[in-house]
């Protein structure tokens, strides 16, 4: 009566937890409550077949990814072949399976009792497969095998639940045209990258945006906004990110000092002058760094004024002034 008392509770954790990776946190520090077992695995299964596994053995946490074996043990959980052996050592010599263990360099010894259950079911946004095992032989019951059970079908539930909401808020953040982060993520995005250190924001917009809907049309103009946002998103990889603002206007997040954006400025310009002719648009740029004390919509600002600068004077890049001279006494 004790353990299902707890399995009400972990039920309840799962219920209030929305993000994934809580989720697998709350599995493994909870796990322990309810079987008397030193290794807790849960292993999600990629569009591939790979599995992504994070496993808790004693104190240690890991994180591995497996390639999908034609019959591991995984595979045999997900297409209901096994559930429990109180034997693993027997039971892969007379099944022919080859173990993975996720651990090379740990001393622990090898596991003798195994137990897994399938998460969610084939086409569900979340799955895998969720085991307990043990050092020692015969370590687990039926009773366990369905209490393991019970808790996976509630994992399951709470993994779909948290993939939508994450999928929604990702919804929420990104432009739905071209695939680049929205207003919203770059406030948020910005905020983060301002407090790890010196940071440009580039704002753009495309030149006489207006007169390739009306004279080409709206389809034509959507064209050129995708292959701009595609064009954005490439020339700033590694480390940068694009967003569209809405409209023909676009934003750059930058790491860095306005010193370091030159190269990536360069490569933006030289990659707006190989677009397609059908496509080809010129852009307004306008470059602003961050100053200490300074807060995001403020660089925000900056940068605006200066796009709008180079809009006015049709160039491609209106850059940052050094501030004038503070006059001294002498």
């Amino acid at each position: 009566m004790l353990r299902y008392r707890i399995l009400v509770d972990l039920t309840l954790i799962l219920a209030r937890t929305t993000r994934r990776h809580d989720l697998l946190d709350a599995v493994h520090l909870h796990m322990g409550q309810l079987f008397v077992a030193p290794i807790t695995m849960l292993a999600l299964r990629g569009p591939q077949g790979q599995w992504t596994c994070l496993t808790r053995e004693a104190d240690r946490l890991h994180h591995k990814t497996l390639t999908p074996q034609a019959d591991g043990l995984l595979e045999r959980v997900w297409a209901g072949r096994l559930r429990l052996t109180n034997d693993l050592a027997t039971y892969v010599q007379q099944e022919g399976v080859t173990l993975r263990r996720l651990d090379q360099a740990s001393a622990l010894p090898p596991t003798a009792s195994w137990m897994g259950v399938p998460l969610g079911h084939p086409g569900a946004d979340v799955t895998g497969v969720l085991s307990v095992q043990s050092y020692r032989q015969a370590a687990f019951s039926p009773q366990d095998l369905e209490l393991l059970e019970v808790f996976a079908a509630h994992l399951s539930v709470a993994l779909d639940n948290a993939a939508l909401r994450e999928r929604l808020e990702c919804e929420a953040m990104t432009d739905e045209l071209t695939g680049l982060g929205n207003r919203r993520r770059l406030m948020l995005e910005g905020e983060r990258a301002m407090a790890q250190g010196p940071l440009c924001v580039a704002l753009l917009d495309i030149q006489d945006f207006k007169q390739v809907n009306d004279e080409r049309g709206h389809l034509v103009g959507d064209a050129v906004l995708r292959e701009v946002a595609e064009l954005l998103r490439t020339c700033v990889q590694p480390s940068g990110e694009a967003f569209r603002l809405g409209g023909d206007e676009f934003a750059l997040l930058l790491p860095g000092p306005v010193g370091d954006q030159e190269p990536r400025l360069r490569q933006l310009r030289a990659a707006l002058a190989a677009m397609p002719a059908d496509l080809a648009a010129e852009v307004n740029l306008g470059l602003a760094g961050s100053r200490p004390g300074e807060g995001l919509d403020d660089l925000l600002g900056r940068a605006d004024e200066r796009m709008y600068q180079a809009k006015a004077r049709r160039v491609f890049v209106d850059p940052p002034r050094a501030p004038a001279p503070v006059p001294t006494e002498h």
